[in-house]
C-alpha cells in the first residue's frame, strides 16, 4: 500500500476513524477523571557525624564521612524495611499494610552527593507530609541505633504539604490520549482497508490488471431502465464517458498485435469478474455510441445463463442467438433493430447449455460473418467467475473489455479473473471503471456538460415562449381585424 492509498483509505473510512478516535479519547478521559488523585511530598536528608565523632580526631571524622557515603545505599533499603514502615503505620494509624505502604515510599540518592531524597505519594495531601516525617523519624532511629556509624540524619529540605495532585496529570494524559487516538484511528483505517475486498479506487484495479482504464462511467447515470445515455441524455457526463470509452477502444484495437490470423479487430468482448458490475449497460451504451457515429454495430447477447440485453432495451428474446445457431431461424428474423438502422441487436434465449453452443464452430462462423458485415461487433458475455465464455471468444480474436464496478467489484475475484485469462493466453485490452462517484478532477467536465444542457433547455424554452407569444399576438391581431371588418 502506497502513501496515496493510505490517504485514500483514511478518507474512505472516516466514520470508523471518528468512532475509534472518540472511543480512545473517551477511554483515556474516563481513566484520567475517575482515577484517585495522588499527592506527593519530598524530604531531603543528609548524613552527618555525631557530636562524639566531631570531638574525636580528624582521622575519625574522615572515617565518619566515608562511612556516610558508603551507608547511603543501605539507608535506601532501610527506608522500605519493616523496621521503618511498621512503626510508621502503627504511630499514624494507617490502614495500609507494610507491602502496600512500601509501594508508596521511594528513596534515592542524589547523584554526586551524600543527600538522600525520600518521596511519599498518598491519596490525602495532609497525610502525605505526616507519613513522610514519620518515615524520616523512624529511619533516623535506625541509623542512630548503629553506634559504629557515628552518624545521624539531618533534614536539609523539609516537606511541603502539596496543594495539587501529582497524578493523574490531566493535560499530559489527554495529550497522550489524543495522539494515541489518532494512531488508533489511522491504524484502524489501514486494517479496515486491508480487510476490505471491494474495489473502490482505480489503484485497486491497476494493482491487479495490467491494462489501461479506458473510461470512468459515473454512478449518477441512473435513468429509466438501461436506455443508452447518448439517447436519453446525449450531452450528459455519462454519454461523454461512453464516447471516451469508444475512442480509447479504437486505440486499443489498433495497437493489439496479439491476434490470430483471422481478423477480428472489430470485435469487442465485454465481460466482468462477478455479476452485477453493469457489463450489459456498458455493452448497450457502447453500441449506441457507434450507432450515433453512423457506424454499423451488432450487439450480441452471449450470456445465455442470464440474458439481459433484450430486457435492457425492451426487446423480445423469444427468438435469438440459440435458434439462429440451431438453424431454426435466419439472421433477418433473429436480429432486431434498435434506435437507429446502424444499431442491430441479437438477443439470446435462456439456456443451461450455453458452453456447448457458444464454443461451437457454428458460433465462430457466425461471428466471422458478422465481422465482415458490420463495422463493430460487441459480444456481451457472462462474468468470468461464472463462466469462461469470454475466453472462448477472445481466443478467436477480439478486444476484451473488462467492466469493474466501484464498490461492487471484488479484489480477489478480479485477481482470479486476470489469472484465468492469463492461463487461457487472453490479454485484457482495457477496463471500464463503472458506477464511479464523481472525482474532483472530473467535476469541471461534468459541470460543463450540465451547464450546456441547461443552456439548451433554456434556449428551447425561450424559443417556445417566443413562438407562443408570437402566436398570441397574431391571434389578437386577427381578432382586431375581424372587429374592424364588422
Amino acid at each position: 500500500m502506497t502513501v496515496a492509498d493510505l490517504f485514500r483509505a483514511i478518507k474512505r473510512h472516516w466514520i470508523l476513524e471518528i468512532i475509534l478516535f472518540v472511543v480512545t479519547v473517551g477511554a483515556v478521559a474516563g481513566f484520567t477523571f475517575t482515577a484517585t488523585p495522588m499527592y506527593s511530598a519530598q524530604i531531603q536528608l543528609m548524613p552527618k557525624a555525631t557530636a562524639s565523632a566531631d570531638a574525636s580526631t580528624a582521622q575519625s571524622s574522615s572515617a565518619a564521612a566515608s562511612s556516610a557515603a558508603a551507608q547511603l545505599a543501605n539507608y535506601i533499603e532501610v527506608v522500605q524495611s519493616d523496621a521503618v514502615l511498621q512503626p510508621t503505620i502503627d504511630n499514624l494509624g494507617l490502614h495500609e499494610t507494610v507491602p502496600q505502604l512500601r509501594k508508596l515510599v521511594v528513596a534515592e540518592n542524589v547523584t554526586g552527593t551524600t543527600l538522600l531524597d525520600i518521596t511519599v505519594t498518598y491519596p490525602n495531601a495532609k497525610d502525605t507530609t505526616l507519613i513522610l516525617n514519620e518515615v524520616a523519624k523512624q529511619l533516623n532511629k535506625q541509623v542512630s541505633a548503629d553506634a559504629s556509624d557515628m552518624l545521624t540524619l539531618t533534614t536539609v529540605q523539609k516537606p511541603v504539604e502539596p496543594t495539587l495532585p501529582s497524578s493523574p496529570n490531566i493535560i499530559a494524559n489527554m495529550a497522550i490520549g489524543v495522539v494515541a487516538a489518532l494512531v488508533v484511528a489511522v491504524l484502524g483505517a489501514f486494517l479496515r482497508e486491508l480487510a476490505d475486498n471491494n474495489i473502490h479506487a482505480q489503484t485497486d484495479i491497476t494493482n491487479a490488471v495490467n491494462a489501461p482504464i479506458l473510461a470512468s462511467i459515473p454512478k449518477s447515470f441512473t435513468v429509466a431502465g438501461h436506455v443508452p445515455a447518448v439517447i436519453v441524455k446525449p450531452r450528459g457526463h455519462a454519454a461523454e464517458e461512453f464516447r471516451r470509452l469508444c475512442t480509447n477502444l479504437s486505440f486499443v484495437e489498433n495497437g493489439n498485435e496479439d491476434r490470430p490470423d483471422n481478423d477480428h479487430s472489430n470485435v469487442i468482448i465485454v465481460t466482468s469478474a462477478v455479476p452485477d458490475e453493469g457489463k450489459t449497460s456498458v455493452s448497450v451504451n457502447l453500441a449506441a455510441v457507434y450507432a450515433e457515429k453512423g457506424e454499423s454495430v451488432l450487439l450480441i447477447d452471449a450470456d445465455a445463463r442470464h440474458p439481459s440485453v433484450a430486457k435492457a432495451l425492451g426487446l423480445n428474446n423469444a427468438v435469438g442467438l440459440v435458434k439462429l445457431l440451431a438453424g431454426d431461424v435466419d439472421a433477418r428474423t433473429a436480429v432486431q433493430r434498435y434506435w437507429k438502422p446502424e444499431m442491430q441487436v441479437l438477443p439470446v434465449e435462456e439456456t443451461s447449455t450455453s458452453n456447448v453452443i457458444l464454443g461451437s464452430n457454428v458460433m465462430r462462423d457466425m461471428v466471422d460473418q458478422a465481422t465482415r458485415h458490420y463495422d463493430h461487433v460487441i459480444i456481451d458475455t457472462a462474468p468470468i467467475q461464472v463462466s469462461n465464455d469470454a475466453s472462448v471468444f477472445a481466443r478467436s480474436g477480439g478486444t476484451v473489455l473488462l467492466v469493474v464496478s466501484q464498490n461492487v467489484g471484488q479484489k480477489k475475484a478480479l485477481r482470479n479473473t486476470v489469472r484465468e485469462l492469463k492461463v487461457a493466453h487472453v490479454r485484457i485490452g482495457g477496463v471500464a471503471f463503472n458506477r464511479v462517484a464523481h472525482e474532483r478532477s472530473r467535476k469541471g467536465n461534468y459541470y460543463y456538460y450540465e451547464e450546456s444542457e441547461v443552456k439548451n433547455r433554456r434556449a428551447k424554452a425561450s424559443t417556445g415562449d417566443s413562438s407562443q407569444n408570437s402566436a398570441s399576438r397574431n391571434a389578437r391581431r386577427g381578432r382586431r381585424t375581424t372587429a374592424d371588418g364588422r
